[in-house]
């Protein structure tokens, strides 16, 4: 099968005109249709990376920040483990309910104001205080936040909740220094800890950081950081072709082979951990809300295939949340796998025959025919969306598919218009598995786009939540993941590679785990 048949879906957005102004009075001015004003020595510290990724907030609440400007108590180290940053080491109480941080000391915000425990309570209660207007989770069962001393800090739950040390690490638990804030508790300006302040932002534009030079860790090597909202993939290519951009994040498979093979450019690949593109199947609409017809979809779809072909090998077929290479994945599991047959057969069970020979099933007068939705800042998404509709066509489904932005097509679910969401998705986006479980409970930011909480997974959900033993919790969860795939509300398809591209003449540039650009280390020759 060539990969041709695939990029027929592949769309492109019309390319957007951006430009930044930098504080400290140097100008960038960038024309993302071709116009490019070239910069002065004096740039030469500034590094500029473009991502398909609009700089939404200046809260890390509602929107993580591109550039380092805040960090949070724990982090993720190169294996994925939960690992100090703020806190140098915690403690859980015998009933789980009290954790207590040990925090790092000599560390200064932005502002030249002390980072304590007590700016960290005020930081975490606001965290706390709005995560029921962006968490999956509506309400963290925190009871207080108490300062024991200058660097102890304390959190008190109502009940043992082990996803706690994760969400921790994330962008919503970064602490920032009072005078972020005004009298609305808004954020007018991110004062954080980390290697780079807080410089300029233009809404949907860019948003750019000047090193701090009192920084606790090892100094940034670059003056400033600059990110630039690029939608497109081909604008974000020809930025760096023309020397626009050092750095482009983001970038399909395809697009990652052809730069390996010029001089001028480096490519960065790195396994994101917890990282799955999959389908997320509205059990709420006919047909799907019959398990053989989500069966029948599962193993109808060839991801050696898409993996070989639309993927250029660099990512592995997934028939589970997790890979196995990370704790959470489960032993034996017993995955499905390509077989159209069976597909065939599952559909025949559920009813759907071709009784008129023009290649797709119906049943009681109606066709077989699904509506697909993604969406194209993950570049490859598209393609995968065609050929998934390719394969599906070969057991009888017909499938028509939409492209739109995320915002937009979880608008469309809620109205039931959504059959069929394909979407690249992390499971352990908050560095527990409570992240993968939580897209099953009627509070998921994708709920609408799959109607899938049964009473008896939401109970398993709690019991992670409250299990803190980490060998009980694993049980937990492998008893979910066989719910998942005995249920097939998800199809997962395959896991994902981050790949970035820079110019040659930068140097220790890196991708994280976790999907972050590491700039604090690299620099230009």
């Amino acid at each position: 099968m060539r990969i041709e048949r695939y990029m027929r879906g592949a769309v492109q957005q019309a390319e957007k005109t951006s430009r930044i102004a930098c504080n400290a009075g140097l100008v960038l001015a960038f024309l993302f249709a071709g116009l490019f004003v070239a910069p002065s020595a004096a740039q030469d510290e500034t590094l500029t990376v473009a991502t398909p990724w609009e700089p939404k907030s200046l809260d890390p609440i509602i929107y993580p920040s591109s550039v380092d400007i805040s960090e949070p108590l724990l982090s993720v180290d190169s294996e994925g483990k939960i690992s100090p940053m703020l806190a140098q080491s915690w403690d859980i109480s015998e009933d789980g309910k009290t954790w207590t941080f040990h925090l790092r000391e000599g560390v200064s915000f932005h502002d030249g104001t002390p980072f304590n425990a007590e700016a960290a309570k005020l930081s975490l209660e606001r965290t706390f205080r709005k995560s029921a207007e962006y968490s999956s989770i509506k309400a963290f069962p925190v009871e207080s936040v108490t300062a024991p001393d200058e660097y102890t800090l304390q959190i008190t739950t109502s009940r043992p909740f082990a996803p706690l040390a994760g969400y921790l690490t994330k962008d919503a638990a970064e602490i920032l220094a009072a005078s972020s804030f005004d009298s609305n508790d808004e954020v007018v300006e991110p004062i954080g800890t980390g290697p780079f302040r807080f410089d300029s932002w233009v809404p949907k534009e860019s948003m750019s950081g000047v090193r701090f030079d009192d920084y606790w860790g090892s100094q940034a090597r670059v003056k400033t950081v600059v990110f630039l909202n690029a939608p497109e993939e081909k604008t974000r290519e020809s930025m760096l072709r023309a020397g626009e951009v050092d750095i482009i994040g983001t970038i399909s498979p395809a697009l990652a082979k052809g730069l390996t093979k010029d001089p001028d450019f480096t490519v960065y690949k790195q396994e994101e951990m917890g990282r799955v593109r999959h389908l997320l199947l509205n059990v709420a609409n006919p047909p799907l809300d019959d398990v053989l017809v989500r069966q029948a979809i599962s193993v109808a779809i060839d991801r050696d295939l898409i993996c070989d072909s639309l993927l250029e090998g660099m990512d592995q077929p997934a028939s589970a949340p997790f890979s196995s290479n990370l704790y959470w994945s489960k032993d034996g599991l017993e995955a499905p796998s390509y077989d159209p047959e069976q597909a065939k057969a599952f559909l025949e069970e559920a009813g759907w025959s071709d009784s008129d020979n023009d290649g797709i099933r119906d049943k009681d007068g109606r066709n077989l025919k699904l509506s697909l939705f993604t969406y194209p800042s993950r570049p490859e998404l598209p393609s995968m969306a065609e050929a998934v509709k390719d394969q599906l066509r070969q057991v009888g489904i017909d499938t028509e598919i939409t492209i739109l932005d995320d915002s937009a097509v979880r608008e469309q679910a809620k109205g039931g218009k959504v059959d069929i969401y394909l979407v690249s998705v992390n499971t352990l986006y908050n560095r527990d598995p409570d992240t993968w479980a939580s897209y099953f409970t009627t509070e998921s930011y994708y709920h609408d786009c799959m109607n899938y909480a049964p009473d008896d997974v939401a109970d398993l959900i709690e019991k992670g939540r409250e299990t803190i033993d980490q060998e009980a919790r694993k049980e937990i969860y492998d008893q979910l993941q066989e719910r998942i795939l005995k249920d097939v509300p998800v199809v997962y398809l395959t896991y994902y590679t981050g790949i970035s591209a820079s110019r040659s003449d930068i140097h220790d540039y890196e991708l994280s785990l976790i999907g972050k650009h590491h700039l604090e280390n690299a620099y230009k020759s």
